[in-house]
Parts: C-alpha cells; structure tokens; sequence
C-alpha cells in the first residue's frame, strides 16, 4: 500500500507541474475564467485542485480536430511560382554550403591531388 501512497503523489506533482507550466505557456488572452495571473496563483497555493480547476476551467477551449498555433494564419494564394527560383540578391552566403569558396577549398581537403 506505500507503494500506491507514492505512486499518487507523483501523480499528483507531475499534474501540478504540467498545469503550472501550460498556465505559464499560455497566451494571457486565451486564459478563461480568471486572470493568467490568478491562475497561476490558484495553481500554486492549492496543490491538488489548482491545477484540476485549470485544466476544466481555465485552459483555451480547443475543438476536436483543431490545431492551436500562435502563428497567424497566411494566405499563399497571392504568391508566384516563379519568386522560388529568382535569385535573393544576397552578395553574402547564407550558409557555408552557399559560399563558394568554402567548398573550394572543402574539395582541395578532401581531394588534396586535384
């Protein structure tokens, strides 16, 4: 029976520790019920209930098969193909990959007889 004493209260410190944090994670504008603030205040002074009381009452609704993204979403309706394939104008490389030196000089390591 000790073994389910600990066994509960792992429970109970992993669910105080995810409510805590999804709160802390949570856009203040998405919080229901309370004040991110108080959420978060409720979630810490009552251990057990604080964080069943978020997740029932506080969290963002979200609708079966939805997904939450915190970037807006973006219409690719007014882009051209062709855009893809110009040239950015960069005189600077992005990455060593793009840099034509570098792989001269990556080909000179790794063939040194040519």
């Amino acid at each position: 029976m000790v073994w389910l004493g600990g066994l509960i209260t792992l429970l109970t410190i992993v669910l105080w520790v995810y409510a805590f944090f999804d709160a802390l994670t949570c856009p203040a504008e998405e919080v229901r019920t309370l004040p991110k603030v108080l959420w978060l205040l409720v979630i810490v002074l009552f251990a057990v209930v604080g964080p069943l009381l978020w997740l029932f009452l506080g969290r963002p609704h979200t609708r079966p098969g939805t997904v939450v993204s915190s970037v807006p979403a973006v219409s690719a309706d007014h882009l051209d193909p062709s855009d893809f394939h110009r040239p950015s104008g960069r005189s600077v490389p992005l990455g060593p990959d793009d840099d034509p030196e570098f792989l001269q000089r990556l080909n000179k390591r790794i063939n040194p007889e040519d």
